[in-house]
């Protein structure tokens, strides 16, 4: 009998390659597919967290501690410091001590009011300075003129150094600047100046001038205003500098010996991890920055708290990628499922041209069970090497570490016709109307439908009551929704179509012609063959408006993030504008309006006798409605709030402060301002940003208060007819680099720009071809499945005379109301989904805004893609119309010839 096995399956091999051939390139597809997702899971996964990483400015990333003190005492220590510091990073975590460098330190004193020996700058009101104390300056810096300073030779005794101070014998302590620094204050080589602390005068000398070796170093983001002064301005007295002078390594202890000089020690550990381990590296950076850690100093220890935003971005990007992942599951649901469908169908197909084999092996003794084993055996021979063979091409074709769950699901997609093959439904030689056999009146297919559509209804029920969970993976309920949807619509359809279509039918019948009423009767009995192909074409409708929807929801909420952060079409920050700075952005071509937003931080609001703290922020109330449509959650400022109120200043507050009207509130600047709160709101977008604000026009809070508010905040409305990037180059090059300029147009650009949207854009589309591409080849395998007997039918028809057209119109109504019931249901399934995605999955990472977005459709696009899809589809059925119809034929001369 094994002999026999042998030659029987060879026999059946030999008998229709074909088939075979369908079912290899079938698994080997599904194969590829399969193992490519896990690993372009992965490589994305480290993409979005690289993206992240790199768009993270170095400050941010970098873990930070500011403490009270100095570390050091004598230069010989820095070493120990630094070792302990060292150390302290190495015993955070492998993944920390993997993406850090050397860290760094640096000593600093308040700023304290300088007198330079020739004296200030004119146009400067004031200038003052602060002493640092950098052990590795010199690495970054270039001394142009002078030299590096000496170490300071003042007394080592406390008493004796302020005796000295007193006596005003100290001798000068060597500093350098900056080129730019000390050409602003008025300082040159050679020149002295000094500074007076609560213990005295303390005298420094310019020993000389360096420029920075690499000025773009992410050294000079850690300390800031070093290369240039800081430049404060005053409203009411103007501009004036601080300048930042470095002392040698080695004069570190007097800074923490004399009183007012309040120095403070500044760490940073430059960070830039790897996208590897992300998950790891935030949960050490948390373990490391929740705990105050005590580092050995030269008088006892000193408190170091380590914080980081690197945290933060972590987070964001795994959360942004959870929630890509778990749509991008949801979209590859379904053309998993169709892929096993047709695998299904292959096997039926392989069965169905191996019929009359089969059927004579069975008659001539061969028990169903040997049956099955060789078709099972054939089913693994063709299966196991297909998916070797595509699971080889998707780990070429997608390079890096190799996993063994990789292949999980190919080794099951190589297995699937082996066992499709065996579980088949074997042929015998008696004669039977398959046809008829498909309708089944049996109660288990209600209760199997029934079923089936309660676990459908159980999964969006826990999807929409407890969302998307992440379980180390793929969140399997939320996964299958969509299949289960898909499904569940496609037993609803066939159960639904007979109606439509015996209203056709009987239509039909009252005309002359043959193919509408002939056609519509055989799609209307063989309907259950339509199965498999409904199903794939559900699932790639279902997938085109879904991804279509999805993308346009994301879209439309990271552009109303970016618009309620950015606050207008562009925002530009700045020092300060001036009335003639206003006048020259809104002569820009383009610009339509401005208003400006001037903030006066740390206002007094005294009310019963009391007072609190606020940030006053004054807005053109003119222009700002104007400027602000179209945002979020905006401030709508009332009628006639830029006039008073009686003798009251109308004003807007956060939801966070409690004014009482009948305490005679008023804010306290020069001039005692009283206020009527008109309107309270939880935020003012790209207005205010303090967690307390108040609100008030700028002009009338101007001419109360006393003061000269300049505005430091110019939001821009853009022309209808202009480019938004256009008018932000022309703004951003007008700035020349003095502020920031912001749009929410390149938010929107940085969002598309981000590995996780590219990826579920790029998903969204692969996963629409191959359901297409299966849906085909769905729909060509039902036609030829149905070949023998469309054939004999078209033998009895063109022996009665009916003409050639007669086939091609029959072959058309076996897919037409296929193709059309399934672009109604799927189309239905895909306007659905997008409300469950919103309701389980947290899209705020995506979008940057504060609430979940809303689905939104763009009916244009939508109608685009599916006319776009029904032209393929339409011609791919035409192609399968054409296959088929030959295949009938052959048949039909089959027919003729016996």
């Amino acid at each position: 009998m094994s002999s026999m096995r042998w030659r029987l399956l060879l026999r059946q091999a030999r008998s229709s390659l074909g088939t075979s051939l369908v079912l290899v390139i079938i698994v080997a597809v599904t194969a590829a597919v399969f193992t490519a997702w896990p690993r372009l899971e992965r490589e994305t996964f480290a993409g979005e967290i690289s993206h992240q990483i790199s768009t993270t400015p170095p400050t941010l990333r970098a873990l930070t501690a500011t403490s009270e003190g100095i570390p050091v005492t004598t230069e010989d220590q820095w070493a120990s410091w630094d070792e302990q510091i060292t150390e302290l990073i190495a015993d955070a975590g492998p993944e920390i001590a993997a993406g850090t460098a050397t860290p760094r330190t640096s000593v600093t004193t308040q700023r304290l009011v300088m007198t330079p020996e020739h004296g200030k700058p004119d146009d400067l009101w004031q200038v003052s300075a602060q002493v640092r104390v950098d052990a590795q300056i010199e690495d970054y810096v270039t001394v142009t003129d002078g030299a590096a300073p000496a170490p300071v030779e003042w007394p080592t005794s406390t008493q004796a150094l302020w005796e000295a101070i007193g006596s005003g014998t100290l001798e000068p302590a060597e500093v350098m600047l900056s080129e730019q620094t000390a050409e602003r204050v008025g300082l040159a080589v050679g020149d002295t100046f000094t500074i007076t602390s609560f213990d005295g005068t303390l005298p420094f000398l310019v020993s000389g001038v360096f420029t920075a070796t690499d000025p773009e170093a992410d050294q000079w983001q850690f300390q800031l205003n070093t290369l240039n002064p800081r430049i404060d301005d005053d409203p009411n007295k103007g501009e004036s500098a601080t300048a930042i002078g470095y002392l040698n390594p080695a004069s570190t202890g007097w800074i923490g010996e004399l009183s007012g000089l309040e120095p403070e020690t500044e760490l940073w550990v430059p960070v830039q991890p790897s996208a590897a381990g992300a998950q790891a590296l935030t949960d050490q950076l948390r373990t490391l920055t929740v705990a105050e850690h005590q580092v050995s100093v030269a008088d006892g220890s000193m408190s170091v708290e380590m914080t980081t935003g690197l945290t933060d971005v972590l987070d964001r990007a795994i959360d942004r990628w959870q929630g890509t992942a778990a749509v991008l599951a949801m979209v590859a649901a379904g053309p998993i499922g169709v892929a096993l469908a047709i695998l299904a169908l292959a096997a039926r197909l392989a069965v169905a041209r191996r019929e009359m084999t089969l059927a004579l092996a069975h008659a001539r003794g061969a028990s169903p069970r040997q049956l099955r084993g060789v078709l099972g055996v054939e089913g693994a021979i063709l299966g196991l090497p297909a998916a070797a063979l595509g699971a080889a091409a998707a780990t070429v074709a997608i390079p890096g570490a190799v996993a063994v769950s990789d292949y999980t699901w190919a080794l099951l997609a190589g297995l699937a016709p082996a066992v499709f093959l065996a579980a088949a439904q074997l042929p015998n030689l008696r004669a039977r109307r398959s046809d008829l056999a498909l309708r089944s009146a049996s109660r288990w297919r209600w209760v199997l439908e029934i079923g089936l559509l309660a676990l459908t209804a159980a999964a969006v029920y826990l999807v929409l009551t407890r969302g998307v969970t992440d379980q180390g993976g793929t969140d399997p309920i939320a996964a299958a929704v969509p299949l289960l949807l898909a499904v569940g619509v496609c037993v609803l359809t066939v159960r639904l179509l007979p109606l439509p279509l015996r209203a056709l039918h009987a239509a039909a019948r009252r005309r002359r012609g043959l193919s509408a009423f002939l056609g519509s009767a055989r799609t209307i009995r063989e309907g259950g063959l339509a199965m498999v192909p409904l199903f794939a074409l559900v699932v790639g409708t279902t997938v085109a408006v879904f991804a279509t929807t999805m993308i346009t929801t994301l879209q439309q909420g990271t552009d109303a993030g970016a618009r309620a952060e950015v606050g207008a079409d562009v925002r530009l920050t700045g020092p300060t504008f001036s009335e003639e700075d206003l006048a020259a952005i809104g002569s820009i071509d383009g610009v339509a309006a401005t208003t400006a937003v001037a903030p006066a931080p740390s206002i007094p609001l005294y009310q019963a006798g009391s007072y609190t703290r606020v940030s006053v922020y004054a807005v053109q109330s003119s222009t700002q409605g104007e400027v602000q449509t179209d945002v979020p959650d905006a401030v709508v400022l009332p009628p006639g709030f830029d006039q008073l109120d009686g003798d009251a200043l109308p004003v807007i507050i956060s939801t966070g402060l409690e004014v009482d009207a009948e305490s005679d509130p008023f804010l306290s600047f020069r001039e005692q301002v009283p206020i009527a709160v008109v309107g309270q709101q939880e935020s003012a977008p790209a207005l205010a940003e303090a967690a307390t604000w108040v609100l008030a026009d700028l002009d009338l809070l101007r001419e109360h208060s006393g003061m000269n508010l300049l505005p430091r905040t110019v939001l821009v409305d853009v022309a209808e007819d202009a480019d938004v990037a256009q008018v932000a180059s022309e703004l951003s090059e007008w700035m020349g680099g003095s502020g920031e300029v912001l749009s929410p147009a390149q938010n929107a650009a940085d969002f598309a720009a981000s590995p996780a949207s590219s990826s579920m854009q790029a998903g969204s589309v692969v996963a629409l071809v191959l359901c297409v591409l299966l849906a085909i080849t769905a729909i060509v395998m039902s036609l030829v499945l149905g070949a023998p007997a469309r054939g004999r039918l078209l033998a009895v028809l063109r022996t009665l005379g009916v003409p050639a057209r007669t086939s091609r119109q029959l072959v058309a109504w076996e897919t037409a109301p296929v193709v059309v019931a399934a672009m109604v249901a799927g189309t239905l399934v895909g306007l659905v989904l997008p409300y469950l995605v919103v309701a389980g999955v947290d899209l705020r990472p995506f979008t940057g805004a504060e609430s979940q977005p809303a689905v939104q459709y763009d009916p244009v696009l939508l109608v685009g893609v599916l006319l776009a899809l029904a032209v393929v589809l339409a011609g791919c059925v035409w192609l399968a119309t054409v296959v088929a119809r030959r295949l009938s034929l052959s048949v039909l001369r089959i027919g003729d010839a016996s």
